[in-house]
């Protein structure tokens, strides 16, 4: 007879709970047990061996730094552009200032005596002949009644710029009271004067022959040329500049025919200096300036002229320091060079090499069989190893 023994189930349940906890602690000790023989065996790999030399590698890795540093890969050389100095067509040395366009004569109009206007009939925009009654007074009580005193004149051609009295208004005498407003403001504008400022840095270098360029703000004409018809016998003590002027004729070349002929018949007395205007040149032929007084624009000033001078680009010139100097090409390399200025017009400049010579600076005028570099000057320093690509004479 078989015969089962069989256990209450709360008697069964503490025995699987037992079974359970036994394998897990068996599993985590042989983990430990195997994770310990892992770092030993680390550690004894790691730890030098008493019979092993030290390494000495660094040395030759040091030596092969430095033969890299003193042989450029291929990667390590800059491409730039060189130039040779080239005699090409002349260096001018020019100055630009901003001028303004100003009526030939103006003159304000002042009362002479005080009292009533009797009568003013021009105004604004009327032509006006010399001597022609333009203002007469009624002279208030106790003032000279002198016709001459009561009436006031055109003093030239002209017209009328500005009226500020009508027939009626009562008007103070300028010698009673300075600073008084000018009744009538006449100017003459078939003529017209172009001033300009010029810098003292030039101002010795300029002359009655220099060639002046001008050029209107918003003119609908492009830039006209001239020369210079007046020139300031030295610098204002208040700003250092020599002033010049230009006179133009604002009209056609055949009205100036017509205005050169009457002129001739007085010697030119009407004129300053006795001195005719300029016909601006370089417009399209029937054309005019058509220049109004209070118009701005600029003057650009031609003061010296060089020939036969090596010239580079004004670009290559680089500033370290605040001081020029260009990079010059030496075999594969380039040496940055300390120069001199002469001339530079934004364009073309002329140098000189400065060198030290018995521990002295010296002058060397720039050659042209001289390899000058043109480009990438910015990633170069001195003794770069570059790869010149010389540019064709222009």
């Amino acid at each position: 007879m078989l015969i089962h023994h069989s256990l209450p189930s709360d008697a069964r349940r503490p025995i699987a709970s037992r079974l359970m906890c036994t394998r897990l602690f068996t599993r985590f000790a042989a983990a430990v047990l195997a994770c310990s023989c892992s770092v030993t065996a680390s550690a004894q790999d790691s730890a030098p061996s008493p019979q092993s030399p030290p390494p000495a590698e660094a040395p030759e890795k040091e030596s092969e730094s430095a033969a890299e540093r003193k042989s450029p890969t291929k990667s390590d050389v800059i491409r730039v552009r060189a130039e040779h100095p080239r005699v090409g067509p002349e260096l001018s040395v020019t100055v630009q200032q901003p001028i303004d366009i100003a009526p030939y004569y103006r003159a304000d109009l002042f009362a002479p005596v005080t009292g009533t206007v009797e009568f003013v009939q021009k105004s604004i925009g009327h032509s006006v002949r010399r001597g022609e009654v333009l203002i007469r007074l009624q002279p208030a009580a106790g003032q000279p009644t002198d016709p001459q005193q009561r009436e006031i004149l055109a003093p030239f051609d002209g017209v009328v710029a500005s009226r500020s009295v009508d027939p009626g208004a009562f008007v103070t005498s300028a010698v009673l009271i300075p600073g008084a407003a000018p009744l009538m403001t006449i100017v003459r504008d078939d003529i017209l004067t172009a001033g300009m400022r010029v810098p003292d840095t030039v101002a010795a270098l300029i002359a009655p022959d220099t060639e002046a360029e001008i050029k209107i703000d918003g003119g609908s004409t492009g830039p006209f040329r001239c020369t210079l018809t007046r020139i300031a016998p030295g610098l204002s003590a208040a700003d250092r500049t020599r002033r010049v002027e230009v006179d133009l004729w604002n009209g056609t070349p055949e009205s100036f025919a017509l205005f050169e002929q009457a002129s001739a018949k007085s010697n030119h007395q009407d004129l300053k200096g006795a001195v005719l205007p300029q016909v601006p040149r370089g417009l399209a032929a029937g054309t005019t300036p058509r220049l109004l007084p209070g118009m701005y624009g600029q003057m650009r000033l031609t003061v010296q002229r060089f020939k036969d001078l090596p010239l580079i680009p004004s670009s290559a010139i680089v500033r370290r320091g605040g001081m020029p100097y260009l990079f010059r090409v030496e075999g594969n390399a380039s040496r940055l060079c300390p120069i001199t200025i002469d001339i530079d017009d934004g364009t073309l400049a002329s140098v000189a090499w400065l060198e030290q010579v018995d521990g002295a600076k010296t002058r060397r005028p720039i050659r042209t069989d001289e390899l000058i570099v043109v480009s990438n000057q910015g990633e170069l320093e001195n003794g770069s190893a570059i790869e010149a690509t010389v540019s064709p004479a222009r």
